[in-house]
């Protein structure tokens, strides 16, 4: 099929495209090259592939730990980040496949992002406190850093503060993004096709994200750096590298191509259409990217130490059991509480605002920390 796509007016055919509710072939037809594949084609089959390759790495990873279940509130965490990459590349190729049900299954790999940058902050909460109970002992007495030089300053206050200010700039992502993508399901579903996907709604709400997912990354890494000491014998660094990474692309790789079609910096092609575009390229390229995550992860997240371990240590749970730890999400929504308490203690009120009474500890300061 060949479709001429000189001189058309964009903006016309959108505003046409809304007025009848459909989407026309200048958006969504294209034509095959000479081997008989459409652009839609290619992209598709090897984002089958590489989704493919990806779920058989990391069902491998987890498997070799939930098989030795030896310190299950770390495996736990690990697992649910393993899980990450296949999660996100089965919703991309499925995106990929269904142009019209994109919208719909883009949100649930980015919520699932929020679910696994959690998990990351718990193993690295975990891996220098592993008792929750003495979380406020722990904190309380530990010496003060400055957020931005990451130097010690003259306090005897501890830094139980800056331990909930970290808590808070990671789990807000959770109920935020929750909140974006609800509403862009909302508006996306009470809309034609199109006019949501390429309006300034959709790209302002993507940058919206993306600022909150920064936000938490940003708490995750003053935790980790003010931490450095403690966690470098868990060897985190490449952990904490290879996850970021990827999430930064995924940051920034929606905005961008939204951008570009909203303001059509893009132009069609008698091959790419502009949901190829729009939808297409920015999915199919997740699933490259989880695919060669899923590869790095298989060493940045072995389990290795978990089976070294479980030569001396029992093992707490079956394969089943295992999975059913892995998901039962109640530590996040502990988490989750615990973070509108900071806030609740924070926001005014006498005893809410934590104000210091004679005699008395500040309740910010003197809060039990008894979670997950």
């Amino acid at each position: 099929m060949s479709l001429n796509t000189t001189g058309v007016n964009v903006t016309s055919v959108l505003d046409y495209d809304e007025d009848t509710c459909t989407i026309s072939p200048y958006f969504n037809a294209e034509a095959k090259y000479a081997s008989g594949y459409t652009y839609h084609d290619i992209i598709l089959i090897v984002s089958a592939v590489v989704t493919t390759l990806c779920l058989i790495f990391s069902v491998s990873l987890a498997s070799v730990h939930l098989s030795n279940w030896v310190k299950p509130k770390e495996q736990k965490q690990l697992v649910r980040v393993i899980i990450f990459t296949p999660v996100s590349a089965i919703f991309s190729l499925f995106s990929v496949w269904f142009y019209g049900e994109s919208w719909i299954l883009l949100p649930f790999p980015e919520l699932y992002e929020c679910f696994a940058l959690a998990a990351i902050f718990y193993l690295l909460v975990l891996y220098v406190a592993p008792h929750e109970t003495h979380w406020n002992d722990y904190f309380g007495h530990l010496q003060r850093y400055g957020v931005i030089k990451n130097k010690p300053k003259k306090s005897d206050k501890g830094s139980l503060r800056w331990f909930k200010t970290m808590w808070v700039m990671v789990f807000q992502v959770l109920p935020i993004k929750f909140g974006l993508n609800l509403a862009g399901w909302i508006l996306d579903a009470r809309t034609c096709p199109l006019k949501y996907t390429l309006s300034k709604t959709a790209t302002g709400l993507s940058v919206i994200q993306s600022i909150t997912t920064s936000v938490c990354v940003m708490g995750i890494v003053w935790f980790a750096r003010r931490m450095n000491s403690e966690l470098k014998p868990h060897k985190t660094n490449w952990k904490l590298i290879s996850f970021k990474g990827i999430v930064g692309i995924t940051l920034t790789q929606r905005p961008i191509f939204q951008l570009f079609a909203q303001y059509q910096w893009f132009k069609r092609t008698q091959y790419v259409s502009e949901l190829d575009f729009v939808v297409g390229t920015p999915a199919f390229m997740t699933c490259v990217e989880m695919f060669l995550v899923s590869v790095i992860f298989l060493w940045t997240f072995s389990a290795e130490e978990y089976l070294e371990l479980s030569t001396s240590l029992p093992r707490t749970r079956s394969l089943g059991g295992a999975l059913v730890d892995v998901l039962d999400v109640r530590d996040i929504g502990e988490g989750l509480w615990f973070m509108f308490k900071i806030l609740l203690c924070c926001s005014g009120g006498s005893r809410a605002a934590g104000k210091n009474v004679p005699g008395k500890e500040s309740d910010l300061e003197s809060d039990r920390i008894e979670m997950i």
